[in-house]
């Protein structure tokens, strides 16, 4: 008896001991995974555009009177004065209609003061008088106005600036409102560039930015946005900002190649770590980790995703901040698949 009693007792340990192995080995089994949370943040995104420097002021010299050009003293890169004289065209049949006009001025004064006089003897009329008075203005404003018209004979420069452009010679006749000079600021420049539509409203006036300069090397110039462009350019979806150094240091020249980075911030984004983002017909999903008192499940969930910030996605719709998602032990990962959350490690990306 003591044998048969001896011999029952065994199987039922074994089963036991077998029980508590099966249950280590399922509980080692459990697929693991790290998690990261679902947050609202700050982002930000470095943007790096380029163009062409040029100047902020630049004046085109027009002529307002024809003739022969008899001085043209400066060629492109030269530096002038304001006030130094670019252009002087040949003044000789002005002068004579100056003159011209002078002489028709005290003419027409002489007889006004005459017909004044006769008029308080009665030998002169009112209408007479009105009449002189008349042809005297007339001949004050055409005096001015030939006086004007030879002052204009000469073109000088207005303000301090580099002659960029030429297009005449000493010699040539010069039509009306031609256009003769270029004249630039070079210690006021700009870069004026393109930006797409999206990052539009993540920048401001007055924002600061780095430039480099192709010719230059590896030199930081800061510089800032000062105007941001109203209008979107419906073919290629971008805007035109426009982007002041703040100073023109040596070596920096109009039509340099720069680059400019342009940081873009946004607040309060609800964002999750880019690489947690998966994809499919559907669109873009993540799986959402669920703890309960008795397991650990995933749920694949699919949501609308916003702008990009670097290693960031931005949120729309679909998950809320706090949520779990899984963030490494993808692979073989399913719908409602139990798992064991090893280590919610925050992501260095962020």
């Amino acid at each position: 008896m003591a044998l048969v009693s001896f011999s029952t007792v065994l199987p039922s340990c074994d089963n036991a001991a077998n029980s508590s192995i099966h249950q280590q080995r399922a509980q080692t089994t459990l697929h693991r995974v790290q998690t990261v949370t679902v947050e609202n943040k700050a982002v930000a995104l470095t943007q790096t555009v380029s163009g062409t420097l040029e100047a902020i002021i630049k004046i085109r010299l027009y002529n307002e009177e024809s003739g022969r050009i008899s001085k043209l003293p400066y060629h492109e890169g030269d530096v002038v004065k304001k006030g130094t004289l670019l252009v002087q065209l040949d003044d000789a049949f002005l002068q004579t209609d100056v003159s011209i006009a002078k002489a028709s001025k005290e003419q027409a004064k002489l007889d006004l003061s005459r017909l004044k006089k006769l008029l308080a003897k009665k030998i002169s009329t009112e209408e007479e008088v009105a009449r002189a008075r008349t042809t005297f203005n007339l001949a004050v404003a055409e005096e001015q106005r030939q006086t004007t018209r030879l002052q204009r004979s000469s073109i000088t420069a207005p303000i301090d600036g580099l002659i960029t452009k030429r297009f005449y010679e000493p010699g040539d006749m010069l039509p009306p409102q031609s256009h003769i000079h270029t004249i630039v600021d070079p210690t006021a420049l700009r870069l004026k560039v393109s930006l797409a539509e999206r990052w539009l409203p993540h920048i401001k006036n007055d924002q600061a930015v780095t430039l480099h300069i192709d010719a230059l090397g590896d030199i930081d110039f800061m510089g800032k946005i000062t105007r941001i462009h109203p209008t979107i350019d419906a073919s290629t979806h971008k805007g035109i900002i426009e982007i002041t150094l703040n100073q023109v240091s040596k070596g920096v020249s109009i039509g340099q190649f720069a680059r400019a980075e342009i940081v873009l911030t946004a607040t309060d984004r609800l964002v999750i770590p880019a690489h947690t983002v998966h994809f499919e017909p559907k669109g873009a999903y993540v799986y959402r980790v669920i703890k309960n008192d008795h397991e650990t499940i995933v749920e694949k969930i699919h949501f609308k995703q916003g702008q990009p910030f670097g290693s960031l996605t931005e949120i729309y719709s679909g998950l809320m901040a706090g949520d779990q998602v899984v963030s490494r032990g993808h692979l073989g990962l399913r719908d409602g698949k139990k798992v064991t959350v090893i280590l919610e490690a925050p992501d260095n990306n962020q």
